[in-house]
């Protein structure tokens, strides 16, 4: 920062003392030019003969200088002003499209600061002070996101961890699924299948949507849900309801919180995952791939889950005995794609 006294000479300072003695030189060098012609012709006595010829080279002597010195004011005042504005404008646009490390360097090579100098440290002032701006404000975004996300991850495992409570589960089933949704994913992308599917899909959405596939449970009566024994024709068709009361909850969800790319595959998800292969599924007897690729992933990893989990009505088979279960419904109950894919990572469990 300079001083009151510092700034007025500052801006009384429009051209360097440098520039007044090329100014002067150039000048007195004219005149020099001039007075020797002059002379020159008043030796041949030209001018006692024709006084008009000194008159009209007095104008041209007169109006030569005021050109030079236009050119000259002209000249320096573009190296002195219009240049140090031109870099400054330059710099400000480099701001304005995102580079914030736009700065702008002193002219002056003596380490002397006019006018324009000061001006140009006020400007890299400035840009280092929206830098430090923006830096913090990417560390709230995040930190604010990241919240946002905890939040939403926690609000699920509550609602998926409320229907499990309801379904007489035992617990973990939500966690299990994501685990082999996840591998599966994972795996028909190592081997390229369905890549015109999955090349859009962002895994992490995948997996986190899965927790929702048994979401619409919370709308089914307990006596139905909890019911230790066999469950009768009509109760299995009320249970059965629960895909389509999936689907409706979370499109209210997706209304409500404007939420779309996680939410679709929630759909997805809950809508889909009782379809059958051979069309024998429900709720629309979709057949083939017709059915969504979700839907196909998550019939695998929920029969595998169902058999292999103790439930308050069962006990837990063993590995073997649900992959028998999967190998044979290859073809009719699940995409016969995935069967080979998921027998592929089975190992894995």
């Amino acid at each position: 920062m300079t001083t009151e006294k510092e700034d007025k000479r500052i801006t009384e300072r429009y051209l360097s003392v440098k520039d007044f003695l090329i100014i002067f030189f150039v000048l007195a060098a004219f005149n020099g030019f001039h007075m020797w012609i002059y002379k020159a012709l008043e030796d041949s006595h030209i001018f006692e003969t024709n006084v008009r010829l000194g008159i009209n080279l007095l104008m041209v002597f007169v109006l030569f200088s005021a050109l030079v010195v236009i050119f000259l004011v002209v000249l320096v005042g573009y190296r002195r002003f219009a240049m140090p504005m031109n870099k400054l404008r330059e710099a400000a646009r480099k701001i304005t499209e995102g580079d914030l490390t736009a700065r702008v360097e002193h002219l002056r090579k003596d380490g002397k600061k006019g006018l324009i100098e000061v001006l140009f440290d006020d400007f890299n002032t400035m840009a280092d002070e929206l830098s430090h701006i923006n830096a913090n404000l990417h560390t709230l975004v995040y930190e604010k996101t990241k919240k946002v996300i905890n939040l939403q991850n926690a609000m699920l495992t509550t609602m998926s961890n409320l229907v499990e409570f309801r379904d007489h589960n035992t617990g973990g089933h939500i966690t299990r699924i994501q685990d082999k949704v996840k591998l599966i994913v994972q795996e028909i992308r190592k081997q390229g299948i369905y890549s015109e599917l999955t090349q859009d899909w962002d895994i992490y959405l995948i997996v986190q949507s899965a927790s929702l596939h048994d979401i619409g449970k919370i709308a089914i009566s307990d006596q139905i849900l909890r019911k230790q024994d066999r469950l009768t024709d009509e109760e299995y068709e009320e249970i059965k309801q629960h895909a389509t009361l999936g689907l409706q909850i979370i499109e209210r969800i997706e209304i409500d919180s404007g939420e779309s790319d996680f939410l679709n595959h929630a759909k997805i998800f809950a809508y889909t995952h009782h379809e059958k292969w051979d069309g024998t599924g429900y709720p629309n007897g979709l057949k083939g791939e017709e059915i969504p690729l979700q839907g196909r992933i998550m019939a695998i990893a929920d029969v595998y889950d169902a058999i292999t989990s103790e439930r308050s009505y069962k006990k837990a088979l063993p590995h073997e005995e649900a992959m028998r279960v999967i190998v044979e419904g290859k073809g009719t109950h699940f995409d016969p794609v995935l069967v080979d894919v998921f027998c592929k990572i089975s190992e894995k469990f």
